[in-house]
């Protein structure tokens, strides 16, 4: 049994077609707990070197983030983002919402399909449930708990970001 397990997870580590969040979904989430660690505004410069990223990459985060209202952006020369709510308030649903907008793992899932073999498929409301499932969990872990699981409420990003290849 626990060679079929560590199977399982070398096939999934180094096959491309696993289910998995886009780079700049990562990023997103980066950029969202680097935030949270004080109330201050932070420039995209002071995000994008927080973080490690580059600043085109942490400026279009930052702008989607803050058009879903997940932050806050304030002109001027003394301007730049913040939280816009508690981080006990933002779920990772809510992160990967803004990045990647309505999400579902297969076409079925999503409120307004367009499959043509919807009406006979057999494994449709399986797929739901699946999707339903996955949904509820993100819906369930906050940014607060992320940064907790990171081993403090103030976590060092730059561990968090990775690069897949």
């Amino acid at each position: 049994m626990c060679t079929f397990l560590v199977h399982i997870v070398f096939i999934c580590e180094y096959n491309t077609r696993m289910l998995k969040i886009s780079k700049l979904t990562d990023y997103a989430t980066a950029v969202v707990l680097f935030l949270q660690k004080d109330k201050s505004l932070h420039s995209s410069e002071q995000i994008a070197l927080g973080v490690g990223l580059e600043i085109p990459t942490v400026s279009k985060v930052l702008k989607l983030l803050t058009k879903s209202g997940i932050l806050s952006s304030i002109r001027g020369a003394n301007g730049g983002y913040k939280m816009a709510k508690d981080i006990a308030e933002v779920t990772l649903y809510d992160v990967i919402a803004a990045i990647e907008g309505d999400t579902a793992i297969t076409e079925c899932t999503k409120t307004d399909s367009l499959c043509a073999q919807e009406q006979g498929c057999d494994t449709r409301s399986g797929w739901q449930q699946v999707n339903d499932d996955i949904k509820n969990i993100l819906l369930k872990m906050t940014i607060k708990r992320m940064a907790e699981l990171n081993g403090s409420s103030k976590p060092n990003i730059k561990v968090m970001v990775r690069d897949y290849v």
